[in-house]
């Protein structure tokens, strides 16, 4: 299991290392406000391409590479999601509005 933790601009995930396959991510929302968790394979997150507005991810253009996504988690839920994850670099981000460019991204590596 992958622990992923948000807050208010900020994501942690531990560990940041895993193994190839079914992962499953507890997405624990310890923050006053609604997130939501979108996890695309990517080198990074300054790679990912951004909306007009400068402040979101342009989900359309990361659509092939999206391998999940939740809805946004009330603040103290507690959400599972089982994802296939085979060996890359993957960025893990809430992309609320303004939450991208306010910190909440994260890296995953997958062996």
């Amino acid at each position: 299991m992958v622990k992923v933790d948000e807050r208010d601009f900020q994501i942690a995930v531990s560990p940041a290392r895993v193994t190839g396959g079914l992962v499953d991510l507890q997405v624990d929302n310890e923050g006053p406000d609604m997130h939501e968790l979108i996890v695309v394979r990517a080198e990074d997150a300054a790679t990912l391409p951004m909306r007009p507005d400068g402040m979101t991810v342009n989900e359309a253009a990361v659509a092939r590479v999206t391998v999940a996504s939740l809805e946004p988690g009330e603040p103290g839920s507690v959400r599972n999601i089982e994802v296939k994850l085979l060996p890359g670099r993957y960025v893990l981000f809430c992309n609320m509005s303004g939450h991208f460019m306010g910190g909440m991204h994260t890296p995953l590596v997958v062996t």
